[in-house]
């Protein structure tokens, strides 16, 4: 009898990808940066949905100089929030995709998940850093044009649907069957999905201002389920997540 085992025959070992921890640790940072934002507006009066829409140049410039130093800091918390979500997006596709059984739709839809990721992204530092600069030229005594207004909430309004339908797309392609996933899952598709389309189309009302704090709430409790929620054993192995 041999005293080695053909590779064909060795039994195979399912090793925990280290990415679903640091998928955890980057999700949990993005539910603190969102918490970090809305405690901040709370504390200066500072509301960046006034910044999603338009409204009349004056009302812009008074605002931006009443928020100034708020707005500068908001910029870090939201810059390092981008590279937590995108972050913990990419890693969140990727553990899915190894736990997945063959077949699964997350094999089809995580390329989309993880590329409208890097888009929502990319729109959000260029919003960011929009904001800035037009901060700048009040400052400098510059004049607001409604085309840069415009611009503004065209590109807002598209980085927040974009995350929309990718949540709603990773909804779909979440396969798990705890209770607890299961209401994540309809959450993604039946609630935050119609509350962030709807709180656009009402922007500047007072219902889109308050669907507006709902859609930061939900963004911030997802991100917390996926930092929290147990996962079950990827599919073969003996592993608990």
């Amino acid at each position: 009898m041999s005293l080695t085992t053909p590779l064909a025959l060795a039994p195979t070992v399912h090793v925990a990808s280290p990415g679903l921890p640091l998928m955890r640790a980057f999700a949990a940072a993005s539910a603190l940066c969102v918490a970090a934002m809305v405690l901040l507006s709370w504390q200066t009066g500072l509301n960046v949905q006034h910044f999603e829409h338009v409204s009349s140049p004056e009302a812009w410039a008074a605002e931006l100089l009443a928020h100034a130093q708020a707005l500068r800091w908001l910029t870090v918390i939201d810059d390092a929030f981008v590279a937590c979500y995108v972050t913990a997006s990419v890693l969140l596709v990727r553990a899915l995709r190894e736990r997945a059984p063959s077949g699964a739709v997350i094999h089809a839809l995580g390329p989309w998940i993880a590329s409208a990721a890097a888009l929502i992204g990319v729109l959000d530092l260029i919003e960011n850093h929009h904001v800035l600069s037009l901060l700048h030229a009040v400052e400098q005594g510059q004049g607001l044009g409604l085309e840069a207004l415009i611009q503004r909430e065209g590109v807002s309004s598209v980085k927040w649907m974009v995350g929309h339908v990718a949540f709603c797309m990773l909804g779909a392609a979440l396969w798990f069957d705890t209770l607890a996933w299961r209401a994540l899952r309809g959450a993604l598709i039946g609630l935050q999905l119609p509350v962030g389309a709807a709180a656009l189309a009402f922007a500047g009302s007072p219902l889109g201002e308050a669907l507006g704090w709902l859609k930061l709430l939900n963004v911030s409790l997802g991100f917390l389920a996926l930092a929290t929620l147990p996962w079950p054993r990827a599919a073969g192995s003996g592993e608990r997540a």
